[in-house]
């Protein structure tokens, strides 16, 4: 999948690695991986701190103090919580992400860990279609302003209850007393929205999803 249009069909060349945070589970899956990149002669690069995460896992893996603009491809294994991070980091770059589920859910993976071997041969081959996934960009000051799922504004504890109100186009469509209210994506409806009982959209829908927050439901 991928945050932005891209075309698929060539052999990736570079690869970006992100893996789970405990690597004891992902350990021989890394290895796999360079296997199967070194039959393409594919270069698989990861960050400083991924890197020493790996161990001894990481012979064969390039490490880079920067982590390149556009790879071919960003390899995650991971659960959703890492493919979020990879999404995140090449967001609107064009840079397909690629995730083997080494998680609890693999929502956002492409195939489950005992899929990985025709998988990593596919990925590096350049075999498959890529899913655009639409994303919010706040305007805050920090360095992840787009999310992927969600966004919350919530009233701080023990405050008065907030008046919000939100605008499409300039023009005011919403306005509620409310705990505060959660815009979510597609992909990102079933999380908090859902919990917060706000409509589910299917992947591919163009639009996104507001719903407000009543702690006293």
């Amino acid at each position: 999948m991928s945050a932005d249009a891209v075309t698929a069909g060539a052999a990736v060349t570079t690869a970006v690695l992100f893996t789970h945070a405990r690597p004891e589970q992902t350990s021989p899956a890394v290895r796999a991986a360079i296997d199967a990149a070194a039959k393409r002669n594919c270069t698989v690069i990861a960050s400083p701190d991924e890197h020493s995460k790996l161990g001894d896992a990481a012979a064969g893996v390039e490490r880079a103090s920067e982590l390149p603009d556009r790879p071919g491809m960003c390899l995650v294994l991971g659960g959703d919580g890492t493919i979020l991070q990879a999404l995140r980091a090449y967001s609107g770059t064009g840079v397909p992400v690629f995730g083997v589920n080494f998680g609890t859910v693999g929502f956002l993976a492409a195939v489950e860990r005992e899929e990985l071997e025709p998988g990593l041969e596919r990925a590096f081959a350049g075999d498959f279609e890529t899913l655009t996934l639409p994303g919010l960009r706040v305007k805050i000051d920090g360095p992840r302003p787009v999310a992927l799922n969600d966004v919350s504004f919530i009233r701080q504890p023990h405050g008065r209850v907030a008046e919000l109100s939100y605008r499409l186009g300039g023009q005011e469509v919403g306005h509620v007393r409310c705990d505060g209210l959660v815009a979510a994506t597609p992909v990102g409806s079933t999380g908090y929205n859902l919990a917060n009982q706000g409509p589910i959209r299917a992947w591919g829908v163009e639009g996104y999803v507001v719903s407000f927050i009543d702690r006293t439901r």
